[in-house]
């Protein structure tokens, strides 16, 4: 669907100038609000997007982007986030509902069965429109941010744990590890595993104490910033020190390598993790809400989804 200078357009994908324009769109919704959306959006995805893959929602007033709805969707296809933004002097036109109902289209084209709202926690008008749209809360994140002047100067263990780069004969112990820590089916943690090793913006490291296969961690850079994600510890070894040791490794490689961003997230509720990345340096710059809309199996009118 598209449009000439006015209303609302769902592109196969986005060109150079589209994301030109949420960027500015976004700069404009900062400035306002005085809260980042950078790393809500992730904007860096954007332009690489394969054709055909999950759309995004635009909304133009007289050839001028004043609305964006970008969805996201990760590992598990069945589950979409979205992230909706509306220019400061267009709100409240209705111009975000519509774009939600789009969302909601677009997904049950592709038989996505979650949706999850991605709402910052300072949002009053985005905490407001979850109300008005029935969602249920789903959980909150804290996006941490590296303090350099606060990480622990390195210290010699007894037993240190070494990080190297992984391959793909690595991906059946790497899933186990991963599947075990977040009880998770390790089919689909080696399904996942294999499309980010295949994606140059990730970097997949096994760690390994005496020489056994202990933990995993990887890296992605996007937009110019590097988050560090997929980290996780086997349950039997957690609590022994192996997960700072991993965390510290590659905070120093990356800093060494001239990484000047580094940004790692964690849900408000665990608040063992938290603490473990405090200890390492990450201080807490943003909180963001998901706000959860399930889809039903059978497609319905968008509109009937909304008023309650």
């Amino acid at each position: 669907m598209s449009t000439d200078d006015d209303g609302m357009m769902v592109p196969a994908g986005l060109s150079k100038q589209q994301v030109s324009q949420v960027r500015a769109l976004a700069g404009f919704c900062e400035a306002r609000d005085e809260y980042s959306m950078e790393a809500r959006l992730d904007l860096g995805t954007l332009e690489t997007r394969p054709e055909g893959s999950v759309s995004d929602v635009l909304w133009y007033e007289s050839g001028q982007l004043v609305g964006f709805a970008g969805m996201y969707s990760c590992d598990d296809p069945s589950e979409v986030e979205a992230s909706i933004l509306v220019h400061p002097d267009f709100r409240r036109r209705g111009i975000g509902r519509w774009m939600a109902r789009a969302v909601v289209r677009e997904c049950q084209k592709r038989g996505v069965r979650r949706l999850l709202f991605v709402m910052p926690q300072e949002s009053r008008e985005g905490a407001d429109f979850a109300r008005a749209m029935g969602t249920q809360h789903s959980h909150s994140e804290y996006t941490m941010d590296l303090d350099v002047t606060r990480i622990p100067s390195f210290e010699t263990t007894p037993d240190p744990v070494e990080l190297r780069l992984a391959g793909a004969e690595d991906v059946p112990v790497m899933a186990a590890i991963v599947a075990s820590a977040f009880a998770e089916s390790a089919q689909e943690e080696e399904r996942v595993l294999v499309r980010l090793m295949k994606d140059p913006a990730h970097t997949t490291y096994l760690a390994a104490q005496d020489g056994r296969p202990v933990g995993v961690i990887q890296s992605a850079v996007n937009d110019g910033r590097v988050f560090i994600i997929h980290f996780a510890v086997r349950p039997e070894m957690q609590g022994q020190g192996i997960g700072r040791q991993m965390l510290l490794a590659i905070v120093r490689g990356l800093l060494n390598s001239g990484s000047q961003r580094i940004t790692i997230e964690v849900e408000t509720e665990n608040q063992n993790t938290l603490s473990l990345y405090q200890r390492c340096g990450f201080v807490m710059v943003s909180t963001t809400d998901y706000e959860l809309l399930e889809l039903p199996r059978i497609p319905m009118a968008p509109e009937l989804l909304f008023d309650r």
